[in-house]
């Protein structure tokens, strides 16, 4: 390999053009890439005519059908013809095939050939012919198992990005999409996608976003869509507030498009990130826009209510316990403990750490064990620590109620996020109680995610609008499932360059 420096342990390889000697450019590549070190790289020598060829490939990345048919036609080439080569020759009556690039230069033309491509060389050309004839693994677009509806469309993203951008492209034939690709990583040169639609999106936020991008400076992102997101998205890492927020599902990434949103796609990821977002944007689900007018309305209320008791409903609960507080008529009875042995603190923070084992048991089970596991740990364990008097039956609701709360946000970042700062407000209020100001301690556990989520921005956009900055119309959209035949401006949100959905009535 012809290593020139150095870089941050890294081998820097100087580049090289393509000369007329096959024979060096050959051995230049089956160098680099570690011919015969790696069993799946082929480099097939034959000739085309009277002139020797190489075709250089990753076994498996290519349809064999396409490169056996191309073969076939190039093996049709008379003895007497291509004395002279050309590339434009080549390109235009002995290659038949339509996805083809000419390159110049070594080292990229073995970028090319790890990404999938073949490229073949001809002795005599100072050209390579990279053809994308790549095959890729895929599997059946489905369903989103996190984003299920019992109304709509039943495809979901897969981990192929070119398949993505045919799904969104089904349902969007504007002209004006832009799907733009960027490699990132010095290793994995992963495909990157920024898909926006050109005449709505703000070029502020697609410029941020692709600025970004160029700059990753890192060996490969083999985690996807998340280690991108850390990369993308800058705040602290003690925020817990989602700044981006995850879809697999096509019709609602296209719907994003169209209200001035930008999305970024990794290849090997089914997911899309849609930017700029705010904390509404968490509460939306699709399912609202499969039900009538009233009934989106209704689902909305829901989710904005389970959400409340996922954050607020068992610290809330200890609040009004350690406090003494008397409520009114038979309202009493809900802070009326039996089980007051172990301290109902420490009782519900052993609830709290009980469901996330559950949560985990569950995620990492074989499916032949996961009903055996739920049965048994939600139910059975639950059941023996209340008559063994260990727990309080009344902390097992509210704790419970409070997890089922958490997975009404449609989005996982979000219900995660709610799920710790519950836990920050439990620990905030207990602190409390024992100075005797149980009161305090809550106060304080909800100023300061408040404060945090005020001052967060997504791009420059507050996390908090349309509540802060206060936006009247756009907060009654987020509470209220607008007609879709009434939808008639996209959110400023996003500054569109085009505001509104429709055309002007002709007079």
């Amino acid at each position: 390999m012809r290593v020139e420096h150095f870089l941050n342990s890294e081998a820097v390889v100087k580049p090289e053009n393509i000369s007329e000697d096959l024979r060096r450019n050959v051995e230049w590549l089956k160098d680099y890439l570690g011919y015969k070190e790696t069993f799946d790289l082929i480099v097939r020598e034959f000739k085309i005519g009277a002139r020797q060829v190489a075709l250089i490939y990753i076994d498996s990345f290519v349809s064999q059908t396409d490169l056996t048919l191309i073969m076939q036609e190039l093996f049709k080439t008379p003895d007497d013809q291509l004395n002279h080569p050309s590339l434009r020759t080549l390109l235009n009556r002995k290659v038949p095939f339509i996805e083809i690039t000419p390159e110049t230069r070594l080292d990229k033309t073995a970028e090319q050939i790890l990404s999938g491509p073949a490229a073949l060389l001809v002795d005599g050309i100072t050209h390579a012919i990279v053809m994308d004839v790549r095959q890729y693994p895929d599997r059946t677009p489905s369903e989103p198992s996190m984003e299920r509806v019992l109304r709509g469309p039943k495809d979901g993203f897969v981990e192929t990005l070119i398949f993505n951008t045919i799904l969104i492209r089904r349902r969007l034939r504007d002209p004006n999409l832009r799907i733009e690709i960027h490699e990132v990583g010095r290793r994995s040169h992963a495909d990157v996608a920024i898909i926006f639609i050109k005449d709505i999106a703000n070029e502020f936020f697609v410029k941020q976003i692709r600025d970004r991008i160029k700059h990753i400076d890192v060996d490969a992102l083999t985690m996807s869509e998340k280690a991108l997101q850390e990369w993308i998205i800058r705040k602290p890492w003690w925020n817990p507030f989602p700044t981006s927020r995850f879809t697999e599902r096509p019709d609602v990434a296209a719907e994003h498009l169209t209200e001035g949103h930008v999305l970024v796609m990794i290849d090997t990821s089914p997911n899309a990130m849609i930017l700029p977002v705010t904390l509404f944007s968490f509460l939306q689900s699709v399912e609202e826009y499969h039900e009538d007018v009233m009934i989106g309305t209704y689902l909305k209320w829901v989710r904005f209510l389970g959400v409340a008791i996922s954050w607020l409903g068992p610290p809330l609960w200890y609040a009004l316990l350690a406090s003494h507080t008397a409520l009114p008529g038979g309202w009493q009875v809900l802070v009326k403990p039996s089980v007051t042995e172990v301290p109902i603190f420490w009782q519900m923070v052993a609830a709290e750490i009980g469901v996330d084992l559950l949560r985990l048991a569950l995620t990492f089970s074989p499916d032949p064990l996961t009903q055996s596991m739920g049965f048994f740990g939600a139910i059975l364990l639950g059941n023996v620590a209340v008559q063994a008097k260990l727990i309080d039956a009344q902390v097992i609701v509210y704790v419970a109620l409070a997890a089922v709360g958490t997975f009404t946000a449609p989005d996982l970042d979000f219900g995660m996020a709610m799920r710790l700062l519950r836990m920050f407000l439990l620990i905030l209020t207990g602190v409390g109680a024992i100075f005797g100001m149980p009161w305090l301690g809550f106060a304080i556990g909800i100023i300061i995610p408040v404060a945090v989520m005020v001052t967060t921005d997504s791009f420059g956009m507050r996390y908090s609008w349309p509540l802060f900055p206060l936006d009247r119309s756009a907060l009654a959209a987020e509470f209220i499932r607008k007609p879709l035949n009434r939808k008639v401006m996209r959110p400023s949100l996003t500054l569109p360059l085009d505001p509104t959905h429709r055309r002007p009535e002709n007079k």
